[in-house]
């Protein structure tokens, strides 16, 4: 557990006679989920630190519109949605599930801000973390549109994931996202084919995979 919560960039520069002191202290929920089992619901009240510490889940989103939607795969160890413990709307932003057996650890609110925030550092990588949400998305709001009808896939792709890592699938009509991209259903289905020939993607019914993310980002041009 130590390692793993190590791992995470919340904890680091921590020592483990400190996770240790912590863990002394704070009472902490571990929970074994099977697969298919609920972490966190979309909507439900986020007042608790949950982190996957083993295993994998499955994150999902859906467009506001209810025309598409998007799943990540997350691999432990990672923290789920801390940023949505803080502001006006402290609710879990998408739905969380296990992809085969995995484990969550789960902290109070409250115990977080008693015992974690005593530790500067803590404190300051959180801080640091949701900071660095927020202006990304500043920056995204801000960021060009490619040129090419590619890169405008891969911007649509990548601006509605939490993280580059994991594989990632978007359920979506072509008609839609033709719509989306401001172009004809013709030219999206040939850039998306050209992109599965090349490997970045794979192609099913009304679905687009994208096994690497960082890959697709860094090698297609805009």
């Amino acid at each position: 557990m130590y390692e793993s919560l190590l791992r995470l960039p919340y904890f680091q520069g921590m020592s483990k006679d400190e996770i240790t002191s912590i863990l002394d202290k704070v009472a902490f929920d571990f929970h074994k989920l099977a697969d298919g089992e609920t972490i966190c619901k979309l909507g439900e009240r986020c007042d608790k630190f949950v982190i996957l510490t083993n295993g994998e889940a499955m994150s999902r989103v859906d467009a506001p519109d209810g025309t598409y939607s998007l799943t990540e795969d997350i691999c432990a160890p990672y923290a789920i949605e801390p940023y949505s413990l803080f502001g006006q709307d402290t609710t879990f932003k998408r739905q969380y599930t296990a992809k085969g057996e995995c484990t969550i650890l789960v902290i109070d609110k409250q115990y977080l801000f008693s015992e974690f925030t005593k530790y500067e550092i803590f404190t300051i990588n959180l801080l640091n973390l949701i900071s660095r949400r927020a202006q990304m998305q500043s920056y995204a709001i801000w960021n060009y549109t490619p040129r090419s009808i590619k890169g405008r896939i891969v911007q649509f792709i990548g601006m509605r994931c939490n993280s580059i890592n994991g594989r990632k699938s978007v359920q979506i009509k072509m008609e839609r996202l033709a719509s989306i991209l401001c172009e004809t259903r013709l030219n999206v289905s040939k850039a998306l084919n050209e992109l599965q020939d090349a490997g970045y993607i794979e192609l099913h019914r009304k679905e687009i995979v994208v096994p690497s993310l960082k890959r697709l980002i860094e090698e297609i041009e805009p």
